[in-house]
C-alpha cells in the first residue's frame, strides 16, 4: 500500500521546487469584474504559452491610464524578462505568443505587436512617412512593419528592460497618462503617452502581421477583424458570431456606457 502522507509530502516538494520567477507575466486592464474574451489565468489558458513560466496581473474599472501604470508596476517588480499586454476584449490568436516571442528574440529592445482594428474601422497600426504624414498601416499578413509610429496596447509584447529604461529616463513620470483635450492641449490618449516615451528612449515598435487579432463586443461575440482572418485559430470565453457592421454602431455605443466604471471606459 502506499503512504497518503508521503506522497502529499512528495507533493509539496514538486511545489516548491515549481515555483518560478515568470518569463512573461500576461496583463489585461478589465472595465468590469466580469467574462472576458480570453483566459489566461490558471492552467487552460487560450493562447499556446506551453514551456514558459508565465504569470497573471489584472485590475478592474480604474481610468485607462491609473489601470495601465498599475499593471507595468507590477510586472517589473516580479523579474519577468516580457509584458504581455492583452485587452479585455482583443482575442489574440492560438499561436499569438510563439510569433511576438520570435519577433522580440530577433529584435532585442523592441515592442512588438499584433494586428487590432479599432471597431468598425481601421486596423489600430499607423506609420509616418517622410512628409509627416500619419496613416493606418497596410496590415496584409505575412510582414513586419517596422518603426510602427502609433498602436494600441491591446496586443503588445514589452521587454521589462525597455519599461525600466522608459522609467529611469523620465523620473516622476508615469508610463501612460491622459488629456482630456481642451484650448490649450488635444486630446492625448495613454497610447500616445506611452509611445512618445519610448521614442524617447529609442525603442523601436514593430508590427508582426502574422499576429492578426480579433475586436470583440463582448455582449454579442460581433468583432471587427482583417477580412482573411481564420477563425479556427483562436479560442474563446465567449463564442465568437459574425464582423460588426455599421448597423451594430448604436449597440455599442449603449455597451459601452453600460460599462464605463465611473464615467470613465478601458
Amino acid at each position: 500500500m502506499y503512504n497518503r502522507d508521503a506522497i502529499m509530502e512528495v507533493m509539496h516538494d514538486i511545489a516548491i521546487e515549481s515555483d518560478a520567477v515568470p518569463y512573461v507575466v500576461i496583463a489585461q486592464p478589465k472595465r468590469m469584474a466580469r467574462q472576458v474574451a480570453q483566459s489566461f489565468h490558471g492552467m487552460a489558458k487560450d493562447v499556446d504559452l506551453t514551456g514558459y513560466s508565465t504569470g497573471y496581473v489584472d485590475i478592474v474599472g480604474e481610468a485607462v491610464d491609473v489601470a495601465r501604470n498599475y499593471l507595468i508596476e507590477q510586472v517589473i517588480e516580479s523579474g519577468a524578462k516580457y509584458m504581455l499586454s492583452v485587452g479585455e476584449d482583443t482575442v489574440l490568436p492560438w499561436d499569438a505568443w510563439t510569433r511576438l516571442h520570435a519577433t522580440a528574440e530577433a529584435n532585442p529592445g523592441a515592442c512588438i505587436v499584433g494586428v487590432y482594428y479599432v471597431k468598425m474601422a481601421a486596423p489600430m497600426i499607423m506609420v509616418r512617412n517622410d512628409a509627416g504624414h500619419i496613416t493606418p498601416a497596410d496590415v496584409t499578413p505575412g510582414q513586419l512593419i517596422r518603426n510602427v509610429w502609433q498602436a494600441g496596447m491591446d496586443a503588445m509584447l514589452m521587454p521589462v528592460d525597455v519599461l525600466r529604461r522608459m522609467r529611469d529616463a523620465n523620473p516622476g513620470v508615469p508610463y501612460c497618462a491622459v488629456y482630456p483635450g481642451d484650448d490649450e492641449l488635444p486630446f492625448i490618449g495613454e497610447d500616445n503617452f506611452f509611445y512618445h516615451l519610448l521614442r524617447q528612449i529609442g525603442s523601436e515598435v514593430i508590427c508582426n502581421t502574422d499576429v492578426q487579432c480579433l475586436h470583440m463586443d463582448l455582449e454579442t461575440g460581433k468583432y471587427t477583424a482583417h477580412p482573411g482572418v481564420d477563425l479556427t485559430r483562436y479560442q474563446t470565453q465567449i463564442p465568437i458570431t459574425e464582423p460588426l457592421t455599421i448597423a451594430d454602431r448604436q449597440m455599442l455605443t449603449d455597451h459601452n456606457e453600460e460599462t464605463r466604471p465611473n464615467g470613465r471606459h478601458i
